[in-house]
């Protein structure tokens, strides 16, 4: 029976003797080495957290570049186009504005097909990097031109002007494969 109480005298003793420890040497020389390489350990993967997430972030509002869809070559395509340029060839100045604002309006459309958002060619326009369609300076110019009609009662088309503007949706055209 005495060793049973000796062992809970030494217990005892032991679990005192914690109490009255100097923890400093520990402290000094292994706690805080161990706490010191921990704490820039946790310092690196935040700051890489961060940047990580500003990266997610940012990748989250930049669209996906997609390749612009357009409705192949096809001949009524071709026929459709055709009849437009006869129209922008009339000695009637109706016709020829009658026919940019028609082009204009298919251009409108193929847009549309291919993803772009707004409520007319102009917004839709906008979107359009200059990578994605590279006849993109000659589309605003000829929009300008069916502005103009669209916008100013007495403007006068002249057959010239009306050729450039059918040339440039003409060429903007074949660079989307619609004709």
């Amino acid at each position: 029976m005495d060793a049973i109480f000796d062992f809970y005298i030494y217990l005892i003793e032991t679990i005192v003797s914690l109490f009255y420890y100097d923890y400093s040497v520990v402290a000094n020389n292994i706690l805080k080495p161990i706490s010191f390489a921990l704490s820039v350990i946790f310092a690196f993967f935040t700051v890489w957290s961060i940047v990580k997430f500003r990266e997610i972030v940012k990748s989250m509002k930049t669209p996906v570049k997609e390749k612009i869809y357009v409705p192949k070559v096809l001949p009524e395509n071709i026929e459709y186009w055709n009849k437009i340029v006869e129209k922008s060839r009339s000695t009637d100045e109706n016709q020829r504005k009658f026919a940019l604002i028609e082009a204009d309006t298919l251009i409108d459309k193929i847009l549309g097909l291919a993803g772009y958002d707004g409520e007319n060619l102009g917004a839709k326009l906008k979107q359009v990097e200059r990578g994605d369609i590279e006849s993109l300076d000659d589309l605003w110019e000829a929009h300008k031109v069916r502005n103009r009609i669209a916008h100013e009662a007495n403007y006068k088309l002249s057959l010239e002007y009306t050729e450039a503007a059918i040339s440039r949706y003409e060429k903007a055209l074949k660079e989307l494969e619609y004709i």
